[in-house]
């Protein structure tokens, strides 16, 4: 079992369109991301909703079926720490928020175990 300790994803701000902003590697085919934690920091006084998604390998839908943060909102100049789901090689992580370059994303913890 090999673990590796690396930057998941570099910050990014979110738009208005439910997008990719981390998917585990696909290989090997036995990767999983575990312990994975966000941090959403809304930069703007104004509260902003955001969604968060685990998407399976082979889709890119973003719905209410893989969805693990539902419309929160966070507000304004507020940060918010979030737990990811265990995802699977492939695997995605897509966000969603209410007002486009209002809140920022960022990695804070995670493992790829395969």
């Amino acid at each position: 079992m090999a673990l590796s300790f690396l930057k998941l994803f570099a910050p990014t701000a979110l738009t208005t369109t439910a997008a990719a902003i981390y998917t585990v590697p696909a290989a090997p085919s036995t990767t999983l991301l575990r312990n994975g934690r966000l941090r959403l920091s809304n930069e703007t006084t104004t509260a902003t909703a955001v969604s968060l998604y685990a998407v399976p390998a082979g889709s890119t839908t973003a719905t209410t079926t893989n969805s693990f943060l539902p419309s929160v909102s966070i507000a304004g100049n507020t940060p918010l720490e979030v737990d990811v789901p265990q995802l699977s090689a492939g695997d995605a992580i897509y966000a969603v928020a209410g007002v486009a370059d209002a809140v920022n994303v960022q990695a804070m913890d995670g493992v790829l175990q395969s």
